[in-house]
């Protein structure tokens, strides 16, 4: 298989992108493919594993912690080997490493009992100069909300699911309880498991889980996302932004970052007074272009703007990826 995926796929992917539960007859409906080729072609991603679907619960939800953005600077020829070991870490959701000071950087859920261990014990152990941990405080944008402006917004309407909608409700989400837990273990191993194997391997009826499941995702309670490599779509380059601003002015920051296409993750760092964002390209000279357009949309709520470059990442949405 190319580097890049054929249209068709690209289109499959992208609905898998919104909905990663939509049913195969969903997605054939939303981009006019005939539904026996988006099975076909659907089920060939998920065996080769180029597309991952799984069930992410809040994380205080689950006792994970609190949202960290970290940084961590490396020795000389390190950063493999501490990307690789942070990316083992039940801390860590997501770990790239960065061109701009050799460094790692990584999304971590910090328990606050386990912070000072983690940080001032287990990462003081690695080969690493200095770190940072800064709490993220909202989340404009996550990976699982991208478009990829492959699909229409018509035709990601059909598909149903909205991340920003999601971001609101999840400001107060509903408790977990056990059988709750045990539909999410099972979503966390293959997120589109069917409604009939959840209810035969938890014994419950099948209108019990089709209700539940859809009550945690209306509610964010729990994110069902397609996982994948943005280069099989096109986007081969990927970039971390900062963005500083002032304090009463970072949510309109992130917002309006958010808002360009090519933002796959926007989250607020207070502590930093900054927004944090990962962009997609398909070439790097894109970039330039992509500031700009940001820089223009924002002048007013901005202070300052950088960019670099992700080398590879080590680890997305809790999966742990082989470095090519």
């Amino acid at each position: 298989m190319s580097d890049t995926l054929d249209q068709t796929d690209r289109e499959i992917c992208a609905a898998l992108l919104r909905n990663g539960r939509a049913s195969w007859r969903r997605i054939a409906r939303a981009t006019g493919i005939q539904e026996r080729t988006v099975a076909r072609r659907g089920a060939r991603l998920l065996e080769q594993q180029l597309v991952r679907v799984k069930a992410l619960a809040q994380p205080h939800l689950v006792g994970r912690g609190e949202a960290t953005f970290a940084r961590i600077a490396c020795r000389p020829g390190a950063t493999p080997q501490v990307a690789q070991w942070l990316a083992h870490r039940d801390e860590a959701l997501w770990v790239a490493t960065v061109s701009d000071g050799t460094a790692v950087i990584a999304e971590c859920y910090l328990r606050p009992e386990d912070r000072s261990a983690f940080i001032e014990e287990a990462i003081g152990e690695l080969p690493v100069t200095s770190s940072s941990f800064l709490p993220i405080a909202y989340f404009h944008r996550t990976v699982r909300g991208w478009n990829p402006n492959i699909l229409v917004p018509e035709q990601l309407e059909q598909l149903g699911e909205n991340e920003s909608q999601a971001l609101t409700a999840a400001d107060d989400p509903p408790p977990l309880d056990p059988t709750d837990r045990d539909i999410i273990a099972l979503l966390e191993v293959d997120g589109r498991r069917s409604i009939e194997t959840i209810a035969a391997e938890l014994g419950l009826a099948k209108p019990t889980v089709r209700k539940r499941i859809d009550h945690m995702q209306r509610t964010d309670t729990v994110s069902i996302r397609a996982v994948l490599e943005p280069a099989l779509l096109g986007f081969p380059n990927e970039v971390l932004v900062t963005a500083r601003a002032r304090q009463s002015a970072l949510a309109t920051l992130g917002e309006r970052i958010a808002e360009n296409w090519h933002a796959r993750w926007v989250a607020e760092i207070p502590a930093a007074s900054e927004v944090r964002a990962t962009l997609t390209l398909g070439e790097r000279t894109e970039l330039r272009d992509v500031l700009r357009e940001i820089d223009a949309h924002c002048e007013d709520a901005l202070i300052e703007l950088t960019a670099a470059p992700i080398l590879h990442h080590a680890k997305r949405s809790d999966v742990v990826l082989t470095r090519a």
